[in-house]
Formats: structure tokens, sequence, C-alpha cells
């Protein structure tokens, strides 16, 4: 073979694992992707191959023109083989990002894209968790490793042969390559949308790749299109369902309340599904009891929902009404170098003491920055907790344990003399579930499926019933409220679209807030609004929600990683990726619904990342 030949197939080679890696997603993931008739499986494995081959292209494109130049001397092992090794590698690096990829579709439905970017600063607790949680699947990619390097070696021992034309085929190759890296012989460079253009969300996800994903969110990181509006007709509409007090702040709010003297105590627990809580789905799972009884003295809120798919999006809408953008950095990458509302700092202003603590390392994705820039006056992590119990195994709670955390938290706010404000943030219903004692196994125990989830969450339930519990023993008790929330929904809450992001939320306050249900929509940017609101904190401050005791329908605003974003209505929802719609799906709704539903969703993206950018966000 010549060494264009052997190029060749090289790149089919790699071709076919982008291909293999696609078969693995559709078959592990069989729910995501059965409504998708054979014809369109079909044609999404056809359509795959573009985004495949463009990324293989991209990567391949220096080390193949190099091996095929068109010069006799070089028809020699040395050059083409020590080349050849460089594409083994390159393509050893994608594989590990399409298995990486694999394995996080099944937390979040969809490709990774803006992860690896924003992890760039927490490599190290990023290897950390995936030797411990994924020490079987760095195994066998080890194994593969191996077995892709033998059938290298098969392909190099084939001796070379002299290129005929070799200036004709080094043309044709660099030509090849273009057209395969562009996409296409015409029109613009492909992109992630046009994975959806033929066909529907489960259609794209299956036809794109990770590696596509990554490249493409990254090489265009600050070339996103939030433009859809002349910026005063986008305030309109945003003034059409909310006040708007000033069009060059319009973010601005601010409630005429008096100041409560209330403590408030917000929990945010890790990866609680609305349909594993039987006083909100009532499906009988029997996983949380003690929340269960809290539920029944509190306020209910039935269609709440996460702003995003990942728990530091979570933590930013919660603690800052600001939603994760597709093109901006999140508040754990550099969103603080835009003025917003510091919900610590505000407390502190009306003389509440300030307190944040979570189960997990202290610096696990910039928690603790996270904090500090939010004006937190004290912030704790798993370094600084003690345990209180003998547990099976201490060290495998990667994400620590609710127990304890919440038992050093309720003693910091023993100790404080002022009313506080406290935020917290659960960790061991996080993957992998540690081994946990017999007093809160309902299942058998699996360190990673439904079952492991279940016991974790039966022992984050009965961590929280005993938070409750030790926290009424305390004169500060009788005036406090009490907010639980989940981070965001997990994979084994199964369902259409809405149901990835449907979490509880629930505030308890006997005596001060009267329990009931309330069925508005809703979304964790509402919690910064609701919390102000709750402590009469009458100060102006800046978010896209409202606080949810003023709401009478409203609207939640979800982002769907780098990808697409949605706002959900009373009566259904809307998901379009800044380019075009991509559904559109309600009952009782017609289409001057979705249109106007629409017109919200696109000028909410765009005053917030316009003003996020131009830093009129807050003053």
């Amino acid at each position: 073979m010549t060494r264009l030949h052997k190029s060749l197939l090289l790149f089919a080679i790699a071709l076919g694992l982008f291909t293999l890696g696609r078969a693995l997603l559709y078959v592990l993931y069989p729910q995501q992707f059965d409504q998708l008739a054979f014809g369109a499986v079909a044609s999404a494995f056809v359509h795959g191959l573009r985004f495949d081959g463009a990324v293989i292209a991209r990567v391949f494109a220096i080390p193949l023109l190099l091996m095929a130049l068109p010069l006799r001397w070089l028809d020699r092992r040395w050059w083409f083989d020590s080349l050849a090794w460089v594409l083994w590698l390159l393509t050893l690096a994608m594989v590990l990002l399409l298995v990486a990829d694999i394995i996080y579709f099944e937390h979040v439905r969809r490709h990774v894209s803006y992860e690896l970017i924003m992890l760039r600063e927490d490599w190290s607790f990023t290897l950390h968790y995936a030797l411990h949680a994924y020490w079987w699947a760095l195994l066998l990619f080890v194994v593969f490793a191996a077995v892709l390097a033998w059938l290298w070696q098969r392909v190099l021992r084939v001796p070379l042969q002299p290129m005929r034309w070799a200036a004709a085929q080094y043309l044709a190759l660099f030509l090849l390559l273009a057209v395969v890296g562009r996409g296409g012989v015409g029109g613009k460079v492909v992109e992630i949308i046009d994975a959806y253009a033929d066909g529907d969300s489960a259609y794209g996800h299956l036809a794109l790749n990770g590696v596509f994903t990554t490249m493409v969110f990254s090489l265009n990181l600050d070339q996103v299109n939030h433009h859809f509006f002349p910026t005063e007709e986008a305030v309109a509409i945003l003034a059409e369902e909310r006040t708007v007090h000033d069009p060059h702040f319009p973010m601005l709010q601010r409630y005429e309340v008096s100041p409560s003297g209330h403590n408030l105590v917000f929990v945010l627990l890790e990866s609680w599904n609305f349909d594993y809580v039987d006083s909100f789905a009532g499906r009988g799972t029997g996983a949380t009891p003690n929340f269960d009884a809290l539920a029944a003295e509190g306020l209910k809120f039935t269609r709440f929902y996460a702003a995003g798919q990942r728990s530091i999006e979570g933590v930013q809408a919660t603690l800052t009404g600001i939603p994760a953008l597709k093109g901006l950095p999140r508040i754990d990458a550099g969103i603080g170098v835009s003025n917003f509302t510091r919900l610590g700092a505000l407390a502190e202003r009306h003389g509440y003491h300030s307190v944040f603590v979570q189960s997990s390392d202290r610096d696990s994705f910039k928690i603790q920055g996270v904090a500090r820039a939010t004006g937190f006056r004290e912030f704790y992590g798993k370094e600084d907790i003690p345990l209180l119990l003998n547990y099976p195994d201490p060290k495998m709670a990667t994400f620590g344990w609710d127990y304890d955390m919440l038992q050093f938290l309720k003693g910091r706010l023993d100790a404080t003399d002022k009313p506080f404000l406290a935020y917290a943030f659960t960790g061991t219903t996080h993957t992998p579930y540690p081994a946990l004692d017999g007093h809160v196994i309902r299942e058998p125990h699996g360190y990673d499926d439904e079952n492991g989830y279940i016991n974790a969450l039966h022992y984050s339930d009965w961590s929280v019933g005993e938070f409750i519990r030790a926290a009424r023993q305390q004169p500060w008790f009788a005036n406090t409220i009490f907010i639980f929330t989940a981070d965001h929904a997990t994979h084994y809450q199964r369902g259409g679209f809405l149901k990835q992001f449907h979490i509880p939320l629930l505030i308890y306050a006997p005596g001060l807030v009267a329990a009931g249900t309330n069925d508005s929509i809703a979304s964790q940017l509402d919690v910064m609004p609701t919390i102000i609101d709750l402590l009469g904190l009458s100060e102006e401050f800046a978010a896209l929600g409202e606080s949810m005791l003023r709401k009478q329908s409203g609207h939640a605003f979800v982002t769907e990683g780098g990808q697409s974003i949605a706002l959900v209505g009373a009566h259904g929802y809307v998901k379009h990726n800044l380019d075009r719609r991509l559904e559109a799906l309600g009952e009782g709704a017609d289409e001057a619904y979705f249109a106007q539903l629409e017109r919200q969703l696109l000028a909410r993206d765009q005053l917030s990342f316009e003003l996020l950018r131009d830093n009129r966000w807050a003053r």
C-alpha cells in the first residue's frame, strides 16, 4: 500500500470507532431514542458520518498532510510510522472523549459541549473523581488502547509502495480533507444545528458526537448569536410579563417590604428527583418519609424546575438569579466580572450573619470562590466537617456525608447571636453511591444504579429529618424559614423533556409561612428573589426570576447544556437552539400561545446575554 492508502485506512478505522460509539449510545439508552422509527435511526447513523468525518478530518489534517507529502525520499517507514503513531494518540484522545460523552449522556441526556472548557481549572478534582467512580471504564480503555495499538501495527507492517502521480494524489487528499472537514461541498461549515435539520432532538442527539460538539463549542465560544430583536423591543417583550423599572437595567427589581427579622436556611439537595418524593409525586416510593412529614406542614411548589442540568448551574441560579448561557462563562469561571446581586453581601448589609456549607471538598468546582463572590461571610467544606457516624467506608462518599454536614451547619447556627442566612449543599446522593448502614438500606445496594440512588436518597432524607429534629430544640427554630429544593434532576426520572428539569421545592416554616400547595410555574431563578421577599430585604436587586410568593402563573427558563434553551409556561413549553425552534409541546395550547412563549424565551435569553456582556445586569 502507498502512504496515501494507509493514511485513508487509518482514517477509516477512526471513523468506524465513532460509528461504534453511536451504536453504543443507541443500545445503552434506548428510552431516549424509542420514538424514532427505524428509518429515522438509520438516517441518523448515516447523517452522523458527516459530523464524525468533520471532526476527524480537522484533528487528523496536519499529520495526514505531512504523511502524504509528494516527495520520493519520504517513502520511508521511519517518516510514515512516526506520524501514524501520532494519529494513534489522537484517536485515543477522541475515543476517550467519546467514552466520557456516552457516560455523561446518561446523566443529562445530551452530549458534552462546554464542560471540558469550564473544567480547565479543575482537572485534578475531575481526574480523582474519574479514578474513583469510573475506574472500570478507565481499565477497559487501557485494554482498548492496547488492541488499537495492535491493529495500528498490523497496518504499518504492510510494505510501503511508491506513490504514482504523487502531486495529484496529494492535492486530492488536501481537497478531500477540506470537504470532509467542512461537512460538505457547498454552503457553510457544518455546525451542531445541522444535526437537527431533519429531525427532532432525539434524532440530533443520535447524529452528533461529543468530540464534535466540544470542538465546535470551543471554537465558537464567543460567537454565539443571542440577538433576535432590537434591544428596546426585547425589553418591551419582557415588560409584557413582569414590571420593568429601568429599561437600561431591565433585570432590576425592588420589593417594598418591611424587614421580617426571620432566619432563613436554604438547602440545595443533590439530585433529588420530583418523582421519588412521595409528598410531591405520590408514587409510593417510600424513600423520603421525613421530608414528606415536613411537606405536610409546609408550602409545596409542584411545578418547579431546575434552571439547568448540572449542579453548578443550580448553584448559580439559586444564588444569583442568572441563567447559564451559551457563550458566557458560569459563575465558577468568571461571571463575577459583571455586576450582579450578591445575596450573602445583601443579607449582611441588613444585619444578617451569612454561612455557606457544602458536604463536598471546599474547592470542588470552585464553590468556595462562588460563596466568597456572593458575599457569604463563612464557608465550610468537607475538610472542615468532622464525621459523627461510623460509616462502612467513610472515604467512599466522594461528595461527603449529608448528616454530618447538616449537623455541622446546626452547630454554626447555634453559635450565631443575630439573624442568619445559611446556604447548604448536600452531596451523598451523587454517584457513586457509598455503602450505608442497614437502617437506611431499602434496596440491594449498587454504587451506580437506581437501587443505590434510592438508598442514598433515603439516607439523605433521614439526615434532613435529624437536622430538623435537632433544630427544633433550639431557640432560633421558631423564627426560621427553611427552603428545600434540588440542584437538578437525574436520568432515573423518566419521561419527556420537562422531566429532565422537574424537581421539588418546599418552604417549611410552621407559624411563619402558611402550609399549602402552589401550582404556579417557577424555577431556581426565582429562589433568590423569594429569599429577599421572605426576609424583607428592601433593597434593589437583579434577577431573571421573581419571588414565587408574588407569581400568578409564571414561567421557567431552563438551559439544556450548551445546546438549547426552553421556556416553560402554564400550558406547555418551547425549546430553541438560538437558531430555530426545536419543539413546542403542551395541552390545549395553540400556535399563538407558542409564538408568544417563544418571543418571551428569546427576549429573556437576549437580554440576559447582552446585560451580562455589557455589565448592565445590576448597577
